[in-house]
């Protein structure tokens, strides 16, 4: 069977180094399921989840963020410093740190760093250094960052994979050659080999020496090596935990979550900060309609979808931003009105046919939602959901290399992209439509109260700015925020001190097995 056949050739595990009961080892693999191929682990590139647990652990950030209190600490910068008003950040790099080639990380390193992020398209870590000017090289171990504009979320970015120091070499390779994985970072493991559909493996680096000022261990990891197994199952995840051919499994589902409360298992779970999961409407064909985006909006139960699909871990969406993010304020605009919905649609002259589908000039109400594979559990319910208003999903699951692809063409009428990052910048990420823009969303007032968000010079001045940017989107059915969702993942007893940082990327440096 095929499940077996997955198993059988991609979860191997490697001998455990000796240790007395309830001691933890020093070496080993650690081996983990995980949900799927994540096609790029470039994480200037790609923010992906899957991709950035790996990412995480071969590239080194400038700060770390507490994932506790939110406050940004040291890591390859020892200090750092606003000055203007926010325009320019002062970094001061620790000593004696090398990328795994042996070349220095200095100054020069973060500069060709940065200047060839700036290059990228802008969406994703690009997006956080927008209106960079450069970096000034005051010594090896002194720079400047400077924007044109005050960027308020600038130092929090830097604590993100995706402005993870990368060797002055990388910025030469190759795009896709950096996607399989062929760039040179300063983290705890490099990268052993990257499989495409079937695994990566990353070994320890055994001279590290520079964790981030968050970490109890001050030297190399424990583990000399890890393996990631994709595994897009869900149940064949579930069953790999269970027999112990790994020992984390991602993405558990709610039905399966009490399988691994005890007997020799547990679960890492933590709420996802950023933008909440939805529906994202590409405001092209159909959907430039407001009044049909309105009726998305008020025909989702929201209640009754984390009840009967999600389970305990997840919660109504009440903002497009979840409840754990930073300047987050609930709204009341997220109510369940069907019989709302119905009369925008009519306004909008669409009538119910004969099997219950509305019908405009003869055509039907009919929306091509673009999924990446595997399907999530909760889209049938929402189909569902929408179906009673007279709305038709055609659920299009898709590999993920090829939903990048037809995402980026525009292909679709709905899509749900959430982005997991403890900072409401993740708005600009997603609606501004002079960054990438996928939803096509026009020039609006949306734009500047983005744009005021990252420019503020206060707490006060930025919570205005977010609020007036969340209170437009919803107003105007820009997208459709469903539920705030938890990652839930699976984790043997064997596994010790695994934790995941301020935006719930797994901390590998720590981890052992006893």
């Amino acid at each position: 069977m095929r499940t077996a056949r997955i198993l059988g050739t991609a979860l191997i595990l490697a001998a455990v180094a000796a240790c007395a009961p309830g001691q933890a080892a020093t070496g080993g693999t650690l081996s983990i399921a995980t949900q799927a191929d994540p096609t790029c682990l470039d994480p200037q590139q790609t923010g992906q989840l899957v991709s950035m647990d790996v990412s995480r652990s071969l590239v080194d950030t400038l700060t770390d963020q507490d994932p506790k209190t939110g406050k940004i600490v040291p890591w390859l910068a020892e200090q750092f410093t606003a000055l203007d008003g926010g325009r320019k950040f002062k970094f001061v790099l620790r000593q004696g740190v090398t990328f795994s080639d042996g070349t220095p990380v200095d100054s020069a390193a973060v500069k060709a760093t940065y200047d060839q992020l700036i290059k990228l398209p802008a969406n994703g870590a690009p997006a956080y250094i927008r209106g960079y000017t450069g970096t000034t090289i005051i010594d090896p171990r002194t720079f400047t960052v400077d924007f044109t504009t005050p960027n308020a979320q600038f130092l929090q970015a830097t604590s993100g994979a995706g402005l993870g120091i990368l060797s002055a070499a990388t910025a030469k390779k190759p795009l896709a050659a950096r996607c399989r994985g062929d760039y040179v970072g300063s983290g705890p493991y490099v990268l052993d080999h990257y499989t495409a559909n079937q695994e990566v493996v990353i070994k320890k680096r055994p001279d590290y020496a520079w964790p981030s000022s968050l970490s109890p261990n001050h030297g190399a990891a424990a583990l000399e090596q890890i393996r990631f197994a994709f595994v897009p199952e869900d149940g064949a995840r579930t069953t790999a935990l269970r027999s112990g051919q790994v020992q984390l499994a991602t993405a558990i589902q709610p039905t399966d979550q009490d399988l691994f409360q005890g007997n020799g298992f547990s679960l890492l779970s933590a709420s996802s900060p950023g933008a909440v999961n939805p529906l994202s409407l590409n405001h092209k064909g159909i959907l430039a309609d407001e009044r049909v985006r309105a009726a998305l909006l008020t025909g989702i139960d929201r209640e009754e979808l984390v009840k009967a699909v999600l389970g305990s871990r997840a919660k109504p969406a009440t903002s497009v931003l979840s409840s754990s993010t930073p300047f987050y304020q609930p709204t009341d605009k997220l109510r369940y009105d069907p019989q709302a919905s119905g009369k925008l649609l009519a306004e909008a002259g669409w009538a119910p046919g004969p099997d219950g589908i509305r019908v405009k000039d003869g055509t039907r109400l009919s929306l091509n939602w673009l999924i990446p594979a595997p399907m999530p559990p909760a889209n049938e319910a929402v189909q569902q959901q929408l179906r009673k208003i007279g709305v038709e999903l055609k659920l299009n699951a898709v590999p993920p290399a090829k939903y990048v692809e037809q995402q980026s063409a525009g292909n679709f009428d709905l899509t749900a992209v959430a982005v997991t990052r403890a900072d409401p910048d993740v708005l600009r990420n997603l609606f501004y439509s002079k960054g990438q823009n996928l939803w096509h969303l026009p020039p609006s007032r949306l734009d500047t109260y983005l744009e005021q968000q990252l420019t503020a010079g206060s707490d006060a001045e930025r919570q205005q700015a977010v609020t007036n940017a969340v209170t437009w989107i919803i107003d105007h059915a820009d997208s459709i925020p469903l539920y705030e969702n938890a990652l839930v993942d699976g984790v043997s007893d064997q596994v010790k001190d695994l934790t995941l940082d301020a935006s719930l990327r797994l901390r590998l440096h720590d981890a052992r097995l006893g």
